[in-house]
């Protein structure tokens, strides 16, 4: 298995999108099974071995992407993971595991002795992923891109660190100590990005590198969050979590926004702020700043396609778009959205219909 022969053909392309800009059609990255038998991997015996295991982990990810077809503007990318709360881990939380997703114990019981919000390279987070990146380094050139892995900080380390009732609830009775809190995770953010970003450029990836979006980018980039978004208003965002994703876009050469789900869409104003703020120090052509939205309307909110009004607003507001949808949505999806600044994510059934959908793409871009 090799990475994607032509990349360099795809590179032009994707420095358009992140200009919010068509180079020639609308950017779809489309995945299938490509037909080749897939490696049977035996897991270990517990879960915690079957998410820590670094020579399991290595070979069953490399077993699905090598036997996945890339077309459009996919691309096959292994990420390390601990679980969304690898941030906090970082920190010295202890992480509980289940066979899908994992979580962090909370360890603030109160705001008389806070945790020190400084990354732990003595943890086994830390020591994890150190690991898993100096494995990378031998096992993808040539192979797949590597990307950072997830990062939830500020307001959603805060948010797995002390729960999600108490620190609710101390915005209205602790907001001193919730702004020092903030103050130190800045510092720890801007840490944690050039020491990953260090790690993932060790992989062979000097001037470019691949989030867990799987998009391609000339600089430094991450997925950018804060699911906390969907319990505070507007204004609590503003005064207490706001300045963190500033430092992100400081640190970071271009960065796309995960939005999740109907409670957080009150909070677009502020990010479209921020969308022009960091967009204005960028140079247009490896630094960026935050430049898209990706949407995730949530359970039981799909098809996408019920979403189209509010991503148009998205890009009336000069944001590109970042989407995942059904194979049978794509097509309405190219038609009703401009193909501006639009990213569009799909599965597709085979290598010949994931083509199919490339073409359909080239057939239906518009601005």
């Amino acid at each position: 298995m090799l990475c994607r022969s032509d990349l360099d053909e795809m590179i032009p392309r994707m420095e358009a999108w992140w200009r919010g800009e068509i180079l020639d059609r609308a950017c779809i990255a489309v995945s299938a099974p490509s037909g080749r038998p897939r490696r049977e991997i035996s897991p270990p015996g517990s879960i915690v071995e079957q998410w820590t295991d670094a020579g399991y982990v290595f070979e069953s990810r490399e077993a699905e992407l090598e036997s996945t077809y890339y077309a459009g503007e996919a691309i096959p990318v292994f990420r390390p993971g601990l679980g969304p709360d690898t941030f906090s881990a970082l920190l010295g939380a202890e992480l509980e595991f289940k066979a899908d997703t994992s979580w962090a114990r909370p360890v603030i019981q109160n705001w008389n002795s806070p945790p020190l919000f400084e990354i732990d390279r003595q943890s086994f987070a830390w020591q994890w992923y150190r690991q898993m990146y100096e494995l990378a380094a031998e096992r993808a050139p040539g192979k797949y891109l590597v990307a950072p892995p997830d990062c939830h900080s500020g307001g959603d380390c805060l948010l797995a660190m002390r729960g999600g009732t108490p620190l609710c609830t101390d915005l209205y009775d602790h907001p001193p100590a919730v702004r020092a809190a903030m103050g130190k995770l800045e510092r720890a953010v801007v840490e944690f990005h050039e020491t990953f970003f260090s790690l993932v450029e060790q992989t062979g990836q000097r001037g470019h590198t691949c989030c867990n979006l799987k998009v391609w980018s000339p600089g430094r980039s991450q997925m950018m969050q804060l699911d906390l978004l969907a319990l505070i208003s507007p204004g609590q965002f503003e005064e207490f979590f706001y300045r963190e994703l500033e430092v992100q876009t400081e640190v970071l050469d271009s960065a796309i926004f995960h939005l999740d789900g109907p409670d957080a869409i009150k909070h677009l104003p502020l990010l479209y702020e921020l969308m022009r703020r960091s967009h204005a120090e960028g140079d247009g052509n490896r630094r960026f700043g935050l430049v898209g939205i990706q949407w995730v309307p949530g359970a039981g909110n799909y098809p996408m396609s019920k979403w189209i009004p509010l991503l148009r607003d998205m890009q009336r507001s000069n944001a590109n778009i970042w989407v995942h949808c059904d194979a049978d949505e794509v097509e309405l999806m190219l038609s009703e959205l401009s193909s501006r600044g639009l990213f569009i994510t799909t599965g597709a059934e085979s290598p010949e219909h994931a083509d199919d959908l490339v073409r359909l793409a080239e057939r239906l871009t518009h601005d």
